[in-house]
């Protein structure tokens, strides 16, 4: 079997599985409990790991180029990226992120760094937008969805708005030791 069938049936396979674990999430834990909107998003960014690691995409697309009215951050600073990131060094993410990623002065390890921003930009994209078909569809009542509403924030939204915020500053980077011919 060719790498391409292989990838395409193990994604259709991963998708009924995580289908699957959601259902018997939903019949055990219900729409509106907290247990079940953390443990969905979890399952989801499994699901988007696995898929973006089988298809690996260039991620080269015009949504990751800084737009008009992003203003150099100012934009997410309003909404308090600078906040939700002293959250993330808080609990420990960012050690723990600096300790697979160790930042490094070259331009190989800046570029991973770009990459990375748009691989988990999107995965937060694709699974804030899952999240929310998910609470428009099955949801009754904003009492039923404030669970699903306040973990696609700080799980999704939020990490989409950090990397926003993060990927000019290192294409800044990238483009001045480029144009200076500082390549490390």
């Amino acid at each position: 079997m060719n790498k391409g069938v292989r990838n395409w049936s193990s994604s259709v396979l991963i998708t009924l599985l995580v289908l699957g674990v959601s259902y018997v999430e939903v019949r055990i834990l219900t729409y509106s409990s907290v247990g079940f909107s953390i443990s969905f998003n979890f399952l989801l960014m499994a699901w988007y790991t696995i898929l973006f690691n089988l298809f690996k995409p260039k991620m080269d697309w015009g949504y990751f180029e800084d737009k008009p009215f992003e203003k150099e951050g100012k934009l997410y600073k309003y909404f308090g990226v600078h906040f939700y990131r002293k959250i993330l060094v808080w609990i420990g993410w960012e050690k723990m992120y600096r300790q697979k990623n160790p930042m490094k002065a070259n331009l190989t390890t800046l570029r991973a760094r770009d990459y990375n921003t748009k691989e988990s930009e999107f995965g937060h994209l694709i699974i804030a937008m899952i999240v929310f078909a998910f609470t428009v569809w099955f949801t009754k009542s904003l009492d039923e969805a404030k669970w699903l509403i306040i973990t696609n924030l700080f799980l999704n939204i939020y990490p989409i708005i950090v990397q926003r915020y993060n990927r000019p500053r290192y294409s800044r980077v990238i483009g001045y030791r480029l144009r200076h011919h500082l390549i490390l």
